[in-house]
């Protein structure tokens, strides 16, 4: 049961990071669609290494924490302390050089982008298995954020210089996002109420506790009334007694 609900924490703690990021690329993107495309550039890359590297810290000290607060450590098969130490390292990493890793933005928005994608595949994937329709929407979502983060990728475009495309691409990717995580709620809300609808209809057509529950009263005894036999006596031979009245 433990182990349940920490796999429950690391999940929503995932579906926070997953809101966060996607907001964060459907903001700066319609910034850079609307506001001082100069201003916007400055700031991010000023700013955004510096950020991620505090997020890389504070991701890694949180699993170095709980790695010895929840006893994972007794486990051969939790590796959350080597995360910790490597997302620390990472952070420090972009923080100390955040000069030389701002050259690399764009690389990493990208590579980010990837990671949506692929959330989006696997949330297809979770619709699928439970009969969803709208499984294959998202499959769609995550197979066209994948092929435009590679696309832009290996294509040398500046994504904050003010380029439509790559503004566009900012915000089309922080909406796949969120709108697959809405199709991913509703499939599940939709699997929980079929579930519940499928189990009290089972419950009503069980012979044991549904309606049609079998009469256990023909399966009692039935009680066994015991009659009383009267004995008359017979006069012995010879007696008055035959004479009497």
């Amino acid at each position: 049961m433990a182990h349940t609900q920490e796999e429950i924490k690391d999940s929503k703690a995932g579906l926070i990071a997953n809101i966060i990021g996607a907001i964060a690329y459907l903001a700066v993107g319609i910034c850079l669609l609307t506001l001082n495309v100069e201003f916007i550039s400055k700031v991010v890359y000023s700013f955004s290494i510096l950020g991620f590297g505090i997020l890389f810290i504070c991701f890694g000290m949180y699993y170095m924490i709980k790695y010895f607060f929840n006893h994972e450590f007794t486990r051969i098969t939790s590796y959350g302390f080597t995360m910790g130490v490597i997302l620390v390292v990472i952070g420090a990493v972009f923080i100390v050089n955040a000069d030389i890793v701002s050259a690399f933005i764009d690389a990493l928005v990208c590579l980010i982008g990837v990671v949506f994608g692929a959330i989006m595949l696997q949330q297809s994937f979770a619709l699928f298995h439970i009969q969803r329709g709208s499984w294959f929407l998202s499959l769609i979502l995550g197979a066209a954020t994948i092929a435009a983060s590679i696309y832009l990728l290996l294509t040398p475009i500046k994504i904050f210089d003010g380029n439509v495309y790559a503004s566009a691409y900012l915000v089309v990717v922080g909406a796949f996002s969120l709108f697959s995580l809405l199709l991913m709620v509703i499939g599940l809300r939709d699997h929980k109420k079929d579930s519940n609808r499928n189990f009290n209809r089972n419950m009503e057509d069980s012979p044991i506790s549904g309606k049609n529950k079998v009469d256990e009263s023909i399966f009692e005894e039935e009680p066994v009334v015991e009659f009383a036999e009267e004995t008359k006596s017979q006069p012995e031979a010879g007696s008055d007694a035959l004479f009497e009245e």
